[in-house]
Protein backbone atom coordinates (compact mmCIF):
# COMPACT_ATOMS: atom_id res chain seq x y z
CA UNK A 1 0.00 0.00 0.00
CA UNK A 2 3.14 2.47 0.79
CA UNK A 3 4.73 1.70 -2.20
CA UNK A 4 1.23 2.26 -4.08
CA UNK A 5 0.97 5.75 -2.25
CA UNK A 6 4.85 7.00 -3.48
CA UNK A 7 4.33 5.71 -6.93
CA UNK A 8 1.27 7.88 -6.92
CA UNK A 9 2.42 11.01 -5.15
CA UNK A 10 5.36 10.73 -7.90
CA UNK A 11 3.21 10.53 -11.13
CA UNK A 12 0.41 13.17 -9.53
CA UNK A 13 3.75 15.77 -9.04
CA UNK A 14 5.23 14.95 -11.81
CA UNK A 15 2.05 15.63 -13.92
CA UNK A 16 1.88 18.93 -12.16
CA UNK A 17 5.18 20.07 -12.93
CA UNK A 18 4.95 18.89 -16.68
CA UNK A 19 1.51 20.94 -16.42
CA UNK A 20 3.58 24.10 -15.31
CA UNK A 21 6.20 23.84 -17.49
CA UNK A 22 3.64 23.59 -20.77
CA UNK A 23 1.62 26.37 -19.15
CA UNK A 24 4.97 28.50 -19.37
CA UNK A 25 6.53 27.49 -22.40
CA UNK A 26 3.06 27.76 -24.61
CA UNK A 27 1.63 30.82 -22.71
CA UNK A 28 4.80 32.92 -21.71
CA UNK A 29 4.38 36.01 -23.81
CA UNK A 30 8.36 36.53 -23.73
CA UNK A 31 9.39 33.04 -25.04
CA UNK A 32 6.78 33.29 -27.70
CA UNK A 33 7.33 36.76 -28.54
CA UNK A 34 11.50 35.54 -29.38
CA UNK A 35 10.13 32.57 -30.97
CA UNK A 36 8.40 34.79 -33.62
CA UNK A 37 11.36 37.32 -33.60
CA UNK A 38 14.10 34.39 -34.13
CA UNK A 39 12.68 33.74 -37.24
CA UNK A 40 13.02 37.46 -38.47
CA UNK A 41 17.45 37.63 -37.89
CA UNK A 42 19.41 37.92 -40.47
CA UNK A 43 21.53 35.08 -39.99
CA UNK A 44 22.53 33.47 -43.53
CA UNK A 45 26.00 31.48 -43.48
CA UNK A 46 27.06 32.17 -46.67
CA UNK A 47 30.14 30.96 -48.57
CA UNK A 48 33.52 32.17 -47.44
CA UNK A 49 35.58 34.00 -50.05
CA UNK A 50 39.25 33.46 -51.07
CA UNK A 51 41.42 35.07 -53.49
CA UNK A 52 43.50 31.94 -56.09
CA UNK A 53 46.31 31.46 -53.39
CA UNK A 54 43.34 30.79 -50.73
CA UNK A 55 44.06 34.27 -48.48
CA UNK A 56 40.45 35.14 -46.93
CA UNK A 57 38.27 37.93 -48.91
CA UNK A 58 34.96 37.49 -47.04
CA UNK A 59 34.83 35.02 -43.63
CA UNK A 60 32.15 34.30 -41.56
CA UNK A 61 32.49 34.90 -38.17
CA UNK A 62 30.30 33.36 -35.26
CA UNK A 63 29.14 36.19 -33.10
CA UNK A 64 26.08 36.81 -30.04
CA UNK A 65 23.54 39.26 -30.19
CA UNK A 66 21.78 40.16 -27.16
CA UNK A 67 17.72 41.60 -27.37
CA UNK A 68 15.47 42.76 -25.31
CA UNK A 69 11.33 42.07 -25.29
CA UNK A 70 10.68 45.97 -24.52
CA UNK A 71 7.04 44.94 -25.18
CA UNK A 72 7.28 41.93 -22.12
CA UNK A 73 8.68 44.53 -19.97
CA UNK A 74 5.86 47.49 -20.43
CA UNK A 75 3.88 44.21 -19.74
CA UNK A 76 5.39 43.18 -16.47
CA UNK A 77 5.35 46.91 -15.44
CA UNK A 78 9.26 47.04 -15.15
CA UNK A 79 9.86 49.79 -18.23
CA UNK A 80 10.10 52.49 -15.43
CA UNK A 81 12.33 50.69 -12.84
CA UNK A 82 14.99 50.08 -15.67
CA UNK A 83 14.76 52.71 -18.14
CA UNK A 84 17.06 54.42 -16.15
CA UNK A 85 19.79 51.07 -17.04
CA UNK A 86 18.57 51.25 -20.59
CA UNK A 87 19.63 55.18 -21.04
CA UNK A 88 22.54 54.39 -20.13
CA UNK A 89 23.27 52.92 -24.12
CA UNK A 90 20.03 54.49 -25.42
CA UNK A 91 18.35 57.62 -25.53
CA UNK A 92 14.48 58.26 -24.66
CA UNK A 93 13.43 58.41 -28.84
CA UNK A 94 15.70 55.19 -29.32
CA UNK A 95 13.47 53.37 -26.95
CA UNK A 96 10.35 54.68 -27.72
CA UNK A 97 7.43 52.65 -29.28
CA UNK A 98 10.52 50.53 -29.68
CA UNK A 99 9.21 46.07 -28.94
CA UNK A 100 12.45 44.47 -29.23
CA UNK A 101 15.79 46.39 -29.26
CA UNK A 102 19.15 45.18 -29.76
CA UNK A 103 21.71 45.84 -26.78
CA UNK A 104 24.61 44.74 -28.66
CA UNK A 105 26.92 41.95 -30.26
CA UNK A 106 29.43 39.68 -28.41
CA UNK A 107 32.12 37.81 -28.88
CA UNK A 108 30.85 34.95 -26.79
CA UNK A 109 27.69 34.19 -25.02
CA UNK A 110 29.16 34.68 -21.31
CA UNK A 111 29.90 38.65 -22.78
CA UNK A 112 26.47 39.28 -23.74
CA UNK A 113 25.00 37.42 -20.54
CA UNK A 114 27.40 39.54 -18.20
CA UNK A 115 26.55 42.70 -20.30
CA UNK A 116 23.06 42.23 -20.02
CA UNK A 117 22.50 41.65 -16.24
CA UNK A 118 19.68 42.21 -14.33
CA UNK A 119 18.17 42.78 -17.70
CA UNK A 120 18.29 38.97 -18.82
CA UNK A 121 14.57 38.58 -17.20
CA UNK A 122 13.30 39.98 -20.43
CA UNK A 123 16.11 38.79 -23.07
CA UNK A 124 17.55 36.33 -25.31
CA UNK A 125 20.75 35.46 -26.61
CA UNK A 126 21.33 34.59 -30.53
CA UNK A 127 24.25 33.30 -32.01
CA UNK A 128 24.39 34.81 -35.52
CA UNK A 129 27.01 35.01 -38.06
CA UNK A 130 28.74 38.11 -39.33
CA UNK A 131 29.90 38.56 -42.74
CA UNK A 132 33.41 40.46 -42.22
CA UNK A 133 34.96 41.78 -45.68
CA UNK A 134 38.40 42.54 -46.83
CA UNK A 135 38.03 45.95 -48.38
CA UNK A 136 41.43 46.99 -48.89
CA UNK A 137 42.34 47.99 -52.42
CA UNK A 138 38.46 49.09 -53.80
CA UNK A 139 37.80 45.47 -52.83
CA UNK A 140 34.78 46.78 -51.46
CA UNK A 141 33.61 48.34 -55.08
CA UNK A 142 34.48 44.93 -56.24
CA UNK A 143 33.18 42.29 -53.87
CA UNK A 144 29.84 44.76 -52.75
CA UNK A 145 27.97 42.90 -49.76
CA UNK A 146 25.08 40.26 -50.05
CA UNK A 147 21.66 41.60 -49.08
CA UNK A 148 23.10 45.11 -48.73
CA UNK A 149 24.78 46.64 -51.94
CA UNK A 150 23.25 46.21 -55.53
CA UNK A 151 26.54 45.83 -57.86
CA UNK A 152 29.49 43.56 -56.78
CA UNK A 153 30.91 39.45 -57.10
CA UNK A 154 28.85 38.85 -54.07
CA UNK A 155 25.18 39.91 -55.16
CA UNK A 156 25.88 38.20 -57.96
CA UNK A 157 26.39 34.78 -56.50
CA UNK A 158 23.15 35.28 -54.09
CA UNK A 159 21.07 35.82 -57.24
CA UNK A 160 22.72 33.07 -59.16
CA UNK A 161 22.40 30.31 -56.48
CA UNK A 162 25.90 29.91 -55.68
CA UNK A 163 27.18 31.75 -52.40
CA UNK A 164 25.43 29.44 -50.23
CA UNK A 165 26.23 26.16 -52.10
CA UNK A 166 29.72 25.25 -50.55
CA UNK A 167 31.57 26.38 -47.67
CA UNK A 168 34.38 28.10 -49.45
CA UNK A 169 34.43 29.79 -52.93
CA UNK A 170 37.84 30.22 -54.86
CA UNK A 171 37.48 33.51 -56.30
CA UNK A 172 40.30 34.34 -59.14
CA UNK A 173 41.31 37.72 -57.84
CA UNK A 174 44.97 37.31 -56.41
CA UNK A 175 45.21 39.56 -53.65
CA UNK A 176 48.93 40.60 -53.87
CA UNK A 177 48.61 41.74 -58.02
CA UNK A 178 45.17 43.35 -56.38
CA UNK A 179 46.91 45.56 -53.64
CA UNK A 180 50.08 46.20 -56.49
CA UNK A 181 47.55 47.53 -58.85
CA UNK A 182 45.76 49.29 -56.46
CA UNK A 183 49.06 51.22 -55.22
CA UNK A 184 50.53 51.89 -58.85
CA UNK A 185 47.06 53.17 -60.51
CA UNK A 186 47.06 54.95 -56.83
CA UNK A 187 50.36 56.70 -57.08
CA UNK A 188 49.50 57.77 -61.06
CA UNK A 189 46.01 59.17 -60.44
CA UNK A 190 47.65 61.48 -58.15
CA UNK A 191 50.89 62.47 -60.17
CA UNK A 192 48.65 63.41 -62.66
CA UNK A 193 45.57 65.37 -60.52
CA UNK A 194 43.15 62.97 -62.33
CA UNK A 195 39.44 62.44 -61.62
CA UNK A 196 39.97 58.98 -61.52
CA UNK A 197 41.48 55.27 -62.89
CA UNK A 198 40.73 51.74 -63.69
CA UNK A 199 42.86 48.82 -64.14
CA UNK A 200 41.35 45.36 -64.86
CA UNK A 201 43.80 42.25 -65.18
CA UNK A 202 43.32 39.30 -66.71
CA UNK A 203 44.41 35.96 -67.44
CA UNK A 204 45.38 35.70 -70.92
CA UNK A 205 44.62 32.07 -71.61
CA UNK A 206 41.47 31.18 -69.06
CA UNK A 207 39.56 34.78 -68.74
CA UNK A 208 39.84 34.46 -65.23
CA UNK A 209 40.34 38.12 -63.86
CA UNK A 210 43.08 38.19 -61.03
CA UNK A 211 42.90 42.37 -60.34
CA UNK A 212 40.18 44.38 -60.62
CA UNK A 213 40.68 48.28 -59.13
CA UNK A 214 38.59 51.30 -59.25
CA UNK A 215 39.61 54.82 -58.07
CA UNK A 216 35.76 55.88 -58.14
CA UNK A 217 32.88 55.78 -55.41
CA UNK A 218 31.26 53.08 -58.33
CA UNK A 219 33.17 50.31 -60.46
CA UNK A 220 32.78 52.07 -63.78
CA UNK A 221 34.75 48.74 -65.18
CA UNK A 222 31.77 47.07 -65.46
CA UNK A 223 28.90 49.87 -64.70
CA UNK A 224 30.26 52.44 -66.59
CA UNK A 225 31.36 53.20 -70.30
CA UNK A 226 33.82 55.24 -72.39
CA UNK A 227 35.03 55.13 -75.71
CA UNK A 228 37.82 53.45 -76.87
CA UNK A 229 39.90 55.50 -78.83
CA UNK A 230 42.94 54.11 -80.85
CA UNK A 231 42.84 50.94 -78.89
CA UNK A 232 40.11 49.39 -81.22
CA UNK A 233 42.68 49.90 -84.21
CA UNK A 234 44.39 46.82 -83.59
CA UNK A 235 41.30 44.61 -84.11
CA UNK A 236 39.76 46.51 -86.74
CA UNK A 237 43.29 45.68 -88.28
CA UNK A 238 42.77 42.24 -87.79
CA UNK A 239 39.43 41.41 -89.13
CA UNK A 240 40.50 43.36 -92.09
CA UNK A 241 43.65 41.22 -92.37
CA UNK A 242 40.98 37.87 -91.80
CA UNK A 243 38.70 38.78 -94.12
CA UNK A 244 41.42 39.11 -97.22
CA UNK A 245 40.16 43.21 -97.50
CA UNK A 246 43.92 44.02 -96.70
CA UNK A 247 46.80 42.16 -96.80
CA UNK A 248 50.07 42.10 -94.04
CA UNK A 249 52.15 43.92 -97.42
CA UNK A 250 49.71 47.24 -98.02
CA UNK A 251 50.75 50.62 -97.45
CA UNK A 252 48.76 53.89 -96.63
CA UNK A 253 49.82 57.07 -96.69
CA UNK A 254 49.48 59.82 -93.96
CA UNK A 255 49.36 63.43 -95.35
CA UNK A 256 48.87 66.55 -93.20
CA UNK A 257 45.07 66.11 -93.56
CA UNK A 258 42.50 63.82 -95.23
CA UNK A 259 38.84 63.65 -95.61
CA UNK A 260 37.72 59.80 -95.92
CA UNK A 261 33.82 61.03 -97.65
CA UNK A 262 35.33 63.34 -99.92
CA UNK A 263 34.22 65.67 -98.20
CA UNK A 264 34.62 68.46 -95.65
CA UNK A 265 32.05 66.96 -93.08
CA UNK A 266 34.70 65.18 -91.80
CA UNK A 267 38.88 65.70 -91.24
CA UNK A 268 41.22 63.16 -90.42
CA UNK A 269 44.85 64.35 -88.82
CA UNK A 270 47.35 62.70 -87.18
CA UNK A 271 47.76 63.36 -83.63
CA UNK A 272 51.35 64.47 -83.71
CA UNK A 273 50.33 67.09 -86.13
CA UNK A 274 52.15 66.11 -89.16
CA UNK A 275 52.06 63.53 -91.65
CA UNK A 276 54.31 60.44 -91.81
CA UNK A 277 54.06 59.41 -95.35
CA UNK A 278 54.28 55.89 -96.66
CA UNK A 279 53.88 53.78 -93.89
CA UNK A 280 52.38 49.95 -93.50
CA UNK A 281 50.27 48.23 -91.05
CA UNK A 282 53.24 47.36 -88.45
CA UNK A 283 53.92 51.41 -88.43
CA UNK A 284 50.35 52.19 -88.13
CA UNK A 285 50.38 50.42 -84.88
CA UNK A 286 53.17 51.46 -83.82
CA UNK A 287 52.72 55.21 -84.26
CA UNK A 288 48.53 55.07 -83.99
CA UNK A 289 48.10 56.32 -87.61
CA UNK A 290 44.28 57.88 -87.85
CA UNK A 291 44.78 58.62 -91.30
CA UNK A 292 45.73 54.95 -92.54
CA UNK A 293 42.86 53.21 -90.22
CA UNK A 294 40.58 55.96 -91.96
CA UNK A 295 41.99 54.57 -95.34
CA UNK A 296 41.33 50.47 -94.57
CA UNK A 297 37.72 51.57 -92.99
CA UNK A 298 37.49 52.78 -96.82
CA UNK A 299 38.34 49.61 -98.38
CA UNK A 300 35.85 47.83 -95.90
CA UNK A 301 33.09 49.70 -96.74
CA UNK A 302 34.10 49.12 -100.64
CA UNK A 303 33.34 45.08 -100.13
CA UNK A 304 30.41 45.11 -96.64
CA UNK A 305 27.39 47.28 -95.18
CA UNK A 306 27.38 48.90 -92.16
CA UNK A 307 25.58 46.35 -90.95
CA UNK A 308 28.41 44.02 -91.68
CA UNK A 309 30.68 46.36 -89.57
CA UNK A 310 27.93 46.18 -86.73
CA UNK A 311 27.99 42.73 -86.63
CA UNK A 312 31.83 42.16 -86.53
CA UNK A 313 31.79 45.06 -82.97
CA UNK A 314 29.14 42.41 -81.62
CA UNK A 315 31.37 40.00 -82.25
CA UNK A 316 33.98 41.32 -80.48
CA UNK A 317 31.55 41.29 -77.65
CA UNK A 318 30.40 44.82 -77.37
CA UNK A 319 27.16 46.32 -76.77
CA UNK A 320 26.12 43.81 -74.48
CA UNK A 321 27.15 42.16 -71.34
CA UNK A 322 29.91 39.43 -70.80
CA UNK A 323 28.29 37.73 -68.27
CA UNK A 324 31.41 38.54 -65.86
CA UNK A 325 30.04 37.46 -62.12
CA UNK A 326 29.50 41.16 -61.07
CA UNK A 327 25.89 42.48 -60.54
CA UNK A 328 25.35 45.76 -62.16
CA UNK A 329 27.39 45.16 -65.11
CA UNK A 330 25.86 46.94 -68.67
CA UNK A 331 25.42 46.56 -71.86
CA UNK A 332 27.11 49.51 -73.41
CA UNK A 333 26.05 51.25 -76.29
CA UNK A 334 26.60 50.37 -79.74
CA UNK A 335 24.36 52.34 -82.38
CA UNK A 336 22.24 50.33 -84.58
CA UNK A 337 23.32 51.18 -87.98
CA UNK A 338 19.80 52.51 -88.90
CA UNK A 339 20.77 55.69 -86.91
CA UNK A 340 24.51 55.82 -88.51
CA UNK A 341 25.28 58.81 -90.23
CA UNK A 342 27.66 58.82 -93.53
CA UNK A 343 30.56 59.82 -91.26
CA UNK A 344 29.66 56.94 -88.44
CA UNK A 345 32.58 54.11 -89.93
CA UNK A 346 35.22 56.43 -89.96
CA UNK A 347 34.37 57.72 -86.49
CA UNK A 348 34.88 54.09 -85.46
CA UNK A 349 37.14 53.62 -87.28
CA UNK A 350 39.10 55.68 -84.73
CA UNK A 351 37.44 54.54 -81.77
CA UNK A 352 34.56 56.96 -81.22
CA UNK A 353 31.04 56.98 -81.36
CA UNK A 354 30.52 53.58 -79.37
CA UNK A 355 30.33 53.53 -75.92
CA UNK A 356 32.90 50.11 -74.55
CA UNK A 357 33.06 48.76 -70.59
CA UNK A 358 36.30 48.49 -69.41
CA UNK A 359 36.11 44.66 -69.00
CA UNK A 360 34.32 44.58 -72.39
CA UNK A 361 37.50 46.27 -73.86
CA UNK A 362 40.27 43.73 -72.18
CA UNK A 363 38.11 40.52 -73.37
CA UNK A 364 38.09 41.95 -76.69
CA UNK A 365 41.57 42.52 -76.67
CA UNK A 366 42.67 39.70 -75.27
CA UNK A 367 41.41 37.90 -78.53
CA UNK A 368 45.11 39.24 -80.16
CA UNK A 369 47.53 37.41 -77.30
CA UNK A 370 45.02 34.58 -76.92
CA UNK A 371 45.61 33.51 -80.41
CA UNK A 372 42.37 34.92 -82.17
CA UNK A 373 39.46 32.94 -79.03
CA UNK A 374 37.48 35.33 -76.80
CA UNK A 375 37.26 34.49 -73.72
CA UNK A 376 34.49 35.28 -71.43
CA UNK A 377 36.00 36.61 -67.83
CA UNK A 378 35.19 34.99 -64.87
CA UNK A 379 35.46 35.84 -61.24
CA UNK A 380 35.72 32.19 -60.56
CA UNK A 381 39.10 29.87 -59.90
CA UNK A 382 37.09 26.67 -60.77
CA UNK A 383 35.04 27.35 -64.05
CA UNK A 384 34.79 25.70 -67.07
CA UNK A 385 36.09 28.08 -69.95
CA UNK A 386 33.82 29.53 -72.42
CA UNK A 387 35.80 30.44 -75.60
CA UNK A 388 34.77 31.27 -79.32
CA UNK A 389 37.14 31.83 -82.58
CA UNK A 390 37.16 35.25 -83.83
CA UNK A 391 40.02 35.77 -86.15
CA UNK A 392 42.72 32.58 -87.15
CA UNK A 393 45.31 32.36 -85.34
CA UNK A 394 48.24 33.40 -87.73
CA UNK A 395 46.88 36.61 -87.88
CA UNK A 396 46.86 36.96 -84.58
CA UNK A 397 50.02 36.59 -83.46
CA UNK A 398 51.40 38.79 -86.59
CA UNK A 399 49.39 41.33 -84.71
CA UNK A 400 50.64 40.36 -81.21
CA UNK A 401 54.40 40.41 -82.59
CA UNK A 402 53.76 44.42 -84.48
CA UNK A 403 51.99 45.43 -80.98
CA UNK A 404 55.14 44.69 -79.31
CA UNK A 405 56.68 47.71 -81.59
CA UNK A 406 54.48 50.56 -79.96
CA UNK A 407 56.60 50.06 -76.54
CA UNK A 408 59.81 49.62 -78.38
CA UNK A 409 59.89 52.91 -80.73
CA UNK A 410 56.32 53.81 -80.89
CA UNK A 411 53.66 55.47 -78.80
CA UNK A 412 54.43 53.87 -75.72
CA UNK A 413 57.99 54.18 -75.19
CA UNK A 414 57.76 55.02 -71.63
CA UNK A 415 56.11 52.20 -70.92
CA UNK A 416 59.56 49.97 -71.86
CA UNK A 417 61.57 48.31 -69.05
CA UNK A 418 64.92 46.15 -70.18
CA UNK A 419 64.09 42.53 -69.22
CA UNK A 420 60.19 43.42 -69.40
CA UNK A 421 58.88 42.79 -72.94
CA UNK A 422 55.64 44.16 -72.70
CA UNK A 423 53.02 44.62 -75.75
CA UNK A 424 50.12 46.54 -76.40
CA UNK A 425 47.92 49.71 -77.35
CA UNK A 426 47.96 53.23 -76.63
CA UNK A 427 44.40 55.22 -76.70
CA UNK A 428 43.37 58.57 -75.88
CA UNK A 429 39.96 59.31 -76.27
CA UNK A 430 38.11 62.52 -75.78
CA UNK A 431 35.64 62.66 -72.98
CA UNK A 432 32.23 63.56 -74.29
CA UNK A 433 29.00 64.45 -71.81
CA UNK A 434 25.49 64.05 -72.24
CA UNK A 435 23.89 67.25 -74.54
CA UNK A 436 27.14 68.94 -74.92
CA UNK A 437 28.96 66.44 -76.62
CA UNK A 438 33.27 66.76 -76.69
CA UNK A 439 34.65 68.47 -73.68
CA UNK A 440 37.98 70.48 -74.50
CA UNK A 441 40.43 69.59 -72.92
CA UNK A 442 39.36 66.87 -70.89
CA UNK A 443 40.38 63.02 -72.19
CA UNK A 444 40.81 59.55 -70.50
CA UNK A 445 44.33 57.70 -71.09
CA UNK A 446 44.37 54.36 -72.14
CA UNK A 447 46.48 51.52 -72.23
CA UNK A 448 45.70 47.62 -73.14
CA UNK A 449 48.58 45.56 -73.01
CA UNK A 450 49.75 42.38 -72.46
CA UNK A 451 52.31 40.22 -70.81
CA UNK A 452 55.16 39.02 -71.90
CA UNK A 453 54.90 39.11 -75.62
CA UNK A 454 56.43 36.13 -76.14
CA UNK A 455 53.21 33.62 -74.78
CA UNK A 456 51.69 35.99 -72.43
CA UNK A 457 50.25 35.38 -69.20
CA UNK A 458 48.42 38.42 -68.72
CA UNK A 459 46.08 41.27 -70.87
CA UNK A 460 45.03 44.48 -69.27
CA UNK A 461 43.40 47.27 -69.53
CA UNK A 462 44.61 50.95 -68.19
CA UNK A 463 42.68 54.00 -67.81
CA UNK A 464 43.36 57.23 -66.35
CA UNK A 465 40.84 59.77 -66.39
CA UNK A 466 41.22 63.23 -67.53
CA UNK A 467 44.94 63.73 -66.45
CA UNK A 468 45.91 67.28 -65.81
CA UNK A 469 49.85 67.32 -67.34
CA UNK A 470 50.24 64.83 -69.85
CA UNK A 471 47.15 62.55 -71.46
CA UNK A 472 48.33 60.73 -73.96
CA UNK A 473 47.96 56.84 -72.94
CA UNK A 474 51.44 56.06 -73.45
CA UNK A 475 52.71 59.34 -71.46
CA UNK A 476 49.99 58.74 -68.62
CA UNK A 477 48.70 55.13 -68.31
CA UNK A 478 51.26 52.82 -70.08
CA UNK A 479 54.43 52.98 -67.38
CA UNK A 480 51.42 51.63 -64.45
CA UNK A 481 50.63 48.65 -66.60
CA UNK A 482 55.23 47.89 -67.01
CA UNK A 483 55.57 48.70 -62.91
CA UNK A 484 52.38 46.42 -62.11
CA UNK A 485 54.01 43.47 -63.87
CA UNK A 486 57.48 44.58 -62.94
CA UNK A 487 56.70 44.97 -58.98
CA UNK A 488 54.67 41.39 -59.11
CA UNK A 489 57.31 39.56 -60.83
CA UNK A 490 59.50 40.52 -58.20
CA UNK A 491 57.38 40.57 -54.98
CA UNK A 492 55.72 37.21 -56.22
CA UNK A 493 58.89 35.22 -55.29
CA UNK A 494 58.19 35.92 -51.82
CA UNK A 495 54.48 35.58 -51.79
CA UNK A 496 54.22 32.85 -48.86
CA UNK A 497 56.11 35.13 -47.03
CA UNK A 498 53.30 38.04 -47.35
CA UNK A 499 50.61 38.75 -45.00
CA UNK A 500 46.95 39.53 -45.60
CA UNK A 501 45.58 42.29 -43.60
CA UNK A 502 41.72 43.03 -43.25
CA UNK A 503 40.07 46.67 -42.26
CA UNK A 504 38.14 46.60 -38.71
CA UNK A 505 40.03 43.56 -37.98
CA UNK A 506 43.15 43.84 -35.45
CA UNK A 507 46.49 42.32 -36.81
CA UNK A 508 49.21 40.09 -34.73
CA UNK A 509 52.06 42.48 -35.25
CA UNK A 510 54.13 40.85 -32.94
CA UNK A 511 57.69 40.34 -34.36
CA UNK A 512 57.16 43.31 -36.54
CA UNK A 513 59.95 45.77 -36.96
CA UNK A 514 57.92 49.02 -35.81
CA UNK A 515 58.23 50.86 -38.77
CA UNK A 516 56.49 48.47 -40.52
CA UNK A 517 53.67 47.47 -37.84
CA UNK A 518 53.27 50.99 -38.07
CA UNK A 519 52.79 51.63 -41.87
CA UNK A 520 50.16 48.52 -41.36
CA UNK A 521 47.92 50.41 -39.08
CA UNK A 522 47.68 53.55 -41.23
CA UNK A 523 46.87 51.21 -44.48
CA UNK A 524 44.09 49.85 -42.28
CA UNK A 525 42.86 53.32 -42.00
CA UNK A 526 43.69 53.76 -38.35
CA UNK A 527 44.59 57.88 -37.78
CA UNK A 528 48.16 58.34 -36.92
CA UNK A 529 47.20 59.81 -33.11
CA UNK A 530 44.92 56.81 -32.14
CA UNK A 531 48.52 55.01 -32.41
CA UNK A 532 50.82 54.51 -29.11
CA UNK A 533 54.43 53.41 -29.23
CA UNK A 534 55.81 52.42 -26.18
CA UNK A 535 59.35 51.75 -25.52
CA UNK A 536 63.09 52.41 -27.52
CA UNK A 537 63.15 49.41 -29.44
CA UNK A 538 62.77 48.18 -32.82
CA UNK A 539 60.46 45.44 -32.67
CA UNK A 540 56.93 45.18 -31.31
CA UNK A 541 56.52 42.20 -28.76
CA UNK A 542 52.93 43.10 -27.68
CA UNK A 543 49.82 44.94 -28.50
CA UNK A 544 47.26 46.28 -26.79
CA UNK A 545 44.22 44.63 -28.78
CA UNK A 546 44.70 40.80 -29.35
CA UNK A 547 44.89 39.75 -32.82
CA UNK A 548 41.58 39.10 -34.99
CA UNK A 549 39.30 41.54 -32.77
CA UNK A 550 37.20 43.92 -34.10
CA UNK A 551 38.47 48.11 -33.69
CA UNK A 552 36.49 50.59 -32.92
CA UNK A 553 35.97 53.97 -34.10
CA UNK A 554 38.98 55.98 -31.76
CA UNK A 555 39.87 52.73 -30.33
CA UNK A 556 44.01 54.04 -29.10
CA UNK A 557 46.05 50.97 -30.35
CA UNK A 558 49.34 50.54 -28.17
CA UNK A 559 52.34 49.00 -29.79
CA UNK A 560 54.77 48.25 -26.66
CA UNK A 561 58.69 47.77 -28.01
CA UNK A 562 62.13 46.14 -26.07
CA UNK A 563 63.90 49.14 -24.08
Amino acid sequence: MKHKWLIFTFLFLSGYVFLIILTFVYNNPLAKDFKEFSTSLENNKYSELVDSNGNMIVYNQQKYEAWIDLGFMRLQNDFKKNKYILNQRFSDEQIENVKFLKWGTYDTYEEAYIDLGILNKYSRIYPVTQRVYNELFSLDLLVGKANETSYGIEPFLLDNAILNSQKTISLSIDLKMQQIAYEELLNTVKKESAEGGIIVVMESKTGKIKSSVSLYPWNIAYMGYIEPGSTLKPLLISTALDEHIINPNDKFYSGYEYYPTGKKNFKVTESQGYGMGEIGLKETLTYSSNIAIAQMMEKILEEFSNQWLYQKLLTYGFGKKTGVEFKGEINGVVPYPDDWYEITPFQIALGQGIGITPIQLVSAFNIIPNGGTYLQPTFLEEKEISERQVISEPIANMVKEWLSYTVIEGTAQKAYKEGLRIGGKTGTAQKAESGIGYVEGSYYSLFVGFYPVVDPIYTAVVIIDNPKEEFYGGEVAAPVLTNIFYRYAKESNILQDQKVFYQDIMPDLTGYPITEAYNVLLNLGIKEKNVIITGNGDTVVSQSIPPDKFLKDHEIIQLHTID
